[in-house]
């Protein structure tokens, strides 16, 4: 376009620390004549000349209610061919308007009018055009321009339209604590995949190479079997009974009685077996965590030996949700990540009142502590607990710190040339600071994860976008519902997304990552970069909760709002709010080419967070 000069926000989204680029114009009526102004230019950029006469040629102006017939001073360009006929015109930003190719001008309110409209709802390109057309003809108005010509000025005008400075939260500053990550079903063709999307995931040649390894076994317990027995005995219904109850295939149509009185002794007999084999288990599963830790043993003993059983004594729940997470099929550090480790080893060196207060981002241990101290007084710390936390500590400190004497630290920040947003489909408030490292030894480090989320998760990924179209987006929410960012994702969402984003991106790693699969996130952060991870916390918010049923309480961020009030007031579904905004222009992004759906989707969210921003600062 003519136009090149940066154009303010909607005066509706505009925010106080936007540049104040010139003043606002108050009137969209044109001028008879456009003058040619002393920042004019052609669109291939050349500027005006001071010497060469000025033309007048006639021009059509678009507004929010008609055309105009008016004109334009120009000049003929002398930097372009003669056979192009191009001529250098006046930017006109400082009255309103943007200067297409000096024949077609259109108004910065008619573009905020459609952003304005396909930000509140689904509005696609041709619907608002259809509308804009029949108001034209109302006010007995030339005709409006068709949809493709629109479409195309409204991307310039969204080129130069200065949306900057939103993409941080005013309360959280520009690392937010707790950073929400969810992938979007926001995808364009792939057939309109271009080279240059360059997400953070990708693997440059100059990027650093890692030495990290697997570490297996990684979990509480080691024996994969002593966890499936634990969990065998802990879970189901209690083994303190009754005769097993009767069951009912009921609600089946034209099902006979026989076959439901059939299909119930069968149900019965399940149970029975099932009930049976717990009971054979206990003693077994007795001894072997005896020889783990003789503390282990003795509770599970006390709790759910036959002894318990016999005297008809229900565990309480907080031992049932300890052994839970003891036989999870998780790393050690999920039930107790580095930040609380710390604060059991002081906990168990000392065992005051106060530093049991510290073990809030340990519900399970802190809610058994709890327990004791209301219902033994006299006792509130018994030598079985105390050995069973001091064989935790054992255990978590040997998992990480063979974690740690595989990776190698994490390398400094630094300045890293970025390609344009616009074409690597990368757009963060925070620069890029590092590359993504290359980990050689890690052999599934760039397999597409298309499927299943980890491989004791039992919940799988979600189909983002069909087979014709990209894997969506990527996107980082604060609790107040403002995005700190996103990035295109090529084929389809996984792990790699949200650790390589926040490796070259984050200075330092957030205090609490909240994910749909945080449950595998962690561990695969953790195998690459412990000593950057190391303070993080990766828990599954509750809206994403349902489908993790192998994952244990430790993963969920409502078990540890259930002891410390202040996690409580997490809005969890921030990115949740945010994803069903987006989903409004999701048609429409399907049909654009890469770089359009990259500059719609970031309009989108930057008029998402100014609006966010500014209804904050109204209600404070």
């Amino acid at each position: 376009s003519i136009s090149y000069l940066p154009i303010l926000p909607p005066v509706w989204a505009a925010l106080p620390e936007d540049k104040e680029l010139y003043p606002r114009p108050l009137s969209i009526t044109p001028p008879d004549v456009f003058p040619l102004g002393f920042d004019a230019r052609c669109s291939c950029g050349a500027s005006r000349s001071v010497t060469e006469p000025i033309t007048v040629l006639a021009c059509t102006v678009y507004t929010l209610a008609q055309a105009f017939s008016t004109s334009i001073e120009v000049q003929i360009c002398h930097a372009c061919s003669i056979g192009r006929r191009r001529y250098v015109g006046p930017d006109c930003r400082a009255m309103g308007f943007l200067n297409v190719n000096n024949r077609t001008l259109f108004s910065h309110s008619l573009f905020d009018d459609y952003t304005a409209a396909f930000t509140s709802s689904e509005t696609p390109f041709a619907a608002w055009v259809s509308v804009i057309s029949r108001r034209y003809l109302t006010m007995g108005s030339a005709p409006f321009v068709s949809a493709d010509v629109f479409r195309a000025a409204w991307f310039l005008f969204a080129d130069l339209q200065a949306l900057t400075g939103d993409m941080t939260c005013p309360d959280c500053g520009p690392h937010p604590e707790d950073a929400i990550w969810d992938g979007v079903t926001l995808a364009f063709s792939r057939k309109q995949l271009l080279g240059s999307l360059c997400p953070p995931t990708t693997v440059f040649d100059e990027a650093p190479t890692h030495d990290s390894h697997y570490v297996y076994q990684q979990h509480l317990i080691v024996e994969p079997d002593l966890r499936k027995a634990l969990r065998h005995v802990v879970n189901g219904p209690s083994l303190i009974s009754s005769p097993v109850k009767k069951s009912r295939a009921t609600g089946v149509e034209g099902m006979a009685e026989e076959e439901e009185a059939e299909l119930a002794q069968a149900a019965d007999v399940k149970a029975a077996e099932d009930l049976i084999q717990r009971i054979y288990q206990i003693p077994i599963v007795r001894d072997r965590l005896t020889s783990l830790c003789p503390g282990l043993g003795s509770l599970f003993q006390k709790h759910f030996g036959l002894e318990a059983i016999d005297a008809k004594i229900r565990p309480h729940a907080v031992y049932r949700e300890l052994f839970i997470q003891i036989a999870a099929e998780e790393s050690a550090l999920q039930m107790i990540p580095v930040p609380a480790l710390t604060n059991l080893l002081h906990f168990c060196q000392n065992m005051s009142d106060t530093n049991r207060a510290q073990l809030l981002s340990l519900p399970a241990v802190y809610n058994i502590l709890k327990h004791h101290l209301n219902t033994a007084p006299q006792m509130p710390y018994p030598p079985e607990l105390v050995d069973t936390l001091n064989w935790l500590t054992t255990r978590v400190i040997d998992v990480f710190d063979r974690l740690i004497s595989t990776a190698p630290p994490l390398e400094a920040p630094q300045v890293i040339q970025e390609d344009p947003w616009q074409e690597s489909g990368c757009y963060y408030n925070m620069p890029a600071i590092r590359l993504r490292p290359c980990y050689n030894r890690l052999k599934h480090d760039q397999v597409n994860e298309g499927s299943k989320r980890g491989a004791t998760c039992s919940k799988f990924y979600g189909q983002y976008g069909q087979q014709r179209l990209t894997g969506g987006i990527m996107c980082v929410w604060c609790t107040h519902s403002i995005c700190y960012g996103f990035h295109c994702i090529p084929q389809g969402e996984g792990r790699n997304d949200v650790f390589s984003a926040i490796i070259t991106c984050w200075p330092q790693a957030p205090k609490r990552v909240i994910y749909d699969f945080a449950c595998a996130l962690g561990p695969y952060c953790m195998t690459r970069e412990p000593h950057f991870f190391q303070d993080t916390q990766f828990v599954i918010d509750d809206f994403h909760a349902s489908g993790h049923s192998k994952c244990s309480p430790a993963a969920f961020l409502k078990s540890y709002a259930q002891v410390d009030p202040r996690l409580a007031r997490i809005n969890t579904s921030a990115a949740e709010c945010g994803n069903g905004g987006i989903s409004r222009i999701r048609k429409a992004v399907s049909y654009m080419g890469q770089k359009r759906a990259i500059v719609f989707t970031q309009v989108f969210i930057s008029i998402w967070n100014r609006v966010i921003i500014r209804k904050r600062r109204t209600t404070s």
